[in-house]
């Protein structure tokens, strides 16, 4: 009875999040996963990289996802960063990705409950921890103005295969570095088709 309503609760945590997502101001289209370099041509390019999550085990089985806004078409984009059903702190993703130039607009995940799960999404800037309750404060009062802020922004380019770094979400500062050879040493043996010496290196900034 227990486990029966433990998935009851699971899956209604889950239609909320598609009614959240679907009310927001804008349709977020989902990023494809990548698993050939074959695929790439003049209007699509691949970016891959490692996501360290804010949660770990206390994450529960809820996915995470980053949003992605073309400053140029004023589309947002959305792709998985750590899987439905996974709790490690560390996540390789890998996804198909237009050419365009990219703003990194948020972190969305949920935290696990006893009824199911919290909500969060969280604007990215650098230098801010958008986590904190006097960030909130400050948006809700007026002395914080998020159109100020300053944005990390990535650019891609037609026909390219993009290495974007390890991702730094563990804390509400977050951050970006360079670990690519580390990284392609494990997605090679998983993506025999994706020529990875070739990725270009490009963080966001």
């Amino acid at each position: 009875m227990k486990n029966t309503m433990m998935k009851y609760l699971f899956i209604l945590s889950f239609l909320i999040i598609g009614v959240t997502t679907n009310v927001s101001a804008q349709k977020i289209e989902s990023l494809k996963k990548a698993d050939s370099s074959k695929e790439l041509n003049d209007s699509t390019s691949i970016i891959y990289g490692l996501f360290i999550q804010r949660l770990g085990f206390t994450s529960g089985g809820f996915p995470q996802e980053i949003r992605f806004h073309d400053v140029v078409t004023d589309k947002m984009y959305t792709f998985n960063v750590k899987g439905t059903m996974k709790s490690g702190k560390e996540n390789p993703f890998c996804y198909y990705i237009k050419p365009g130039m990219y703003k990194v607009f948020s972190y969305f995940w949920t935290k696990s409950k006893w009824y199911g799960g919290e909500m969060h999404e969280e604007r990215i800037f650098k230098n801010i921890d958008t986590s904190t309750k006097d960030y909130t404060k400050g948006v809700k009062s007026g002395t914080i103005n998020p159109d100020k802020l300053e944005p990390y922004y990535i650019e891609i380019r037609p026909d390219s295969i993009y290495y974007v770094g390890t991702w730094h979400f563990d804390t509400g500062l977050v951050s970006f570095t360079d670990n690519k050879t580390d990284l392609d040493d494990k997605l090679k043996k998983k993506y025999s088709e994706m020529n990875f010496d070739e990725a270009i290196i490009k963080l966001p900034e």
